[in-house]
């Protein structure tokens, strides 16, 4: 695929020149929501990757694009429920997860392959970024997903938690999962959500799912960063140290904006 993004100036560039990094973001569930679609839609006007990091100031549940029709109806109240513009199996968006939204104009380096491979290529960056943090025991998945929507009542329950099952790319600390990703795809580029479990209590999120919130066996598939670094490095020093892998395996530099 031949690149398509615009070459700065700047001989230091990178393949795709300058990336935009977006201002730090804590809102509401719907508002963040809303800011992901519209840093997509920004990609038909000026193709320029850009990061955007935030997290939810309330909690809500979150459904994949998929599942929503099939959910939504079974998920139990207060919390607000929502769905995301990408795949995947539900979330709980609240102060627990730092979300990175990586938005990439068609023809970027990183969409090169099928439609699968740039979960690998931004999976890995995530992989070097922890690893330089002292996160033990980090892997890649690279095989298909684990996720069974057409299997048993377990298998539907697992597929139904993001967080239960694994995807391409997805980040592993010691065989559970630590980060999650998911796409979406419009014909002026790509989405790429990655989730980052500062902690891991899915208890609420099964318990709106009407799940056995005490679910250990869910309980054991994941993991959070601060259960596995005392003291667990700050967001900025996360935020930075993925910045600069992603910088290396898709060219830089930054700029804020």
């Amino acid at each position: 695929m031949t690149s398509a993004c615009p070459v700065a100036s700047d001989p230091s560039a990178g393949p795709c020149g300058t990336w935009r990094i977006v201002a730090w973001e804590e809102a509401d569930a719907a508002t963040l929501l809303d800011g992901s679609l519209r840093l997509l839609d920004a990609l038909a006007d000026e193709p320029v990757p850009a990061l955007r990091w935030y997290r939810a100031s309330s909690p809500a549940v979150i459904l994949g694009r998929g599942q929503a029709a099939a959910s939504a109806g079974a998920v139990a109240q207060p919390l607000p429920v929502l769905t995301r513009h990408s795949g995947g199996g539900a979330v709980l968006l609240d102060r627990d997860l730092l979300s990175l939204d990586v938005a990439l104009p068609a023809g970027h380096p990183l969409l090169d392959g099928d439609i699968g491979a740039v979960f690998e290529r931004v999976g890995a960056a995530w992989a070097d970024a922890l690893g330089l943090l002292g996160v033990p025991g980090i892997t890649v998945h690279r095989g298909p997903s684990t996720a069974r929507r057409r299997g048993t009542d377990r298998d539907r329950l697992l597929a139904a938690v993001c967080y239960a099952t694994l995807g391409r790319g997805e980040v592993l600390a010691g065989g559970r999962k630590l980060v999650g990703l998911a796409q979406r795809r419009r014909r002026h580029g790509a989405l790429v959500q990655c989730g980052l479990l500062r902690r891991w209590r899915p208890g609420i999120l099964l318990d709106a799912l009407g799940a056995d919130p005490t679910d250990a066996d869910v309980a054991r598939r994941a993991v959070g960063l601060d259960e596995l670094l005392d003291p667990p490095p700050p967001d900025a020093a996360v935020m930075a140290a993925v910045e600069l892998a992603l910088a290396r395996v898709g060219g830089g530099p930054w700029h804020s904006g």
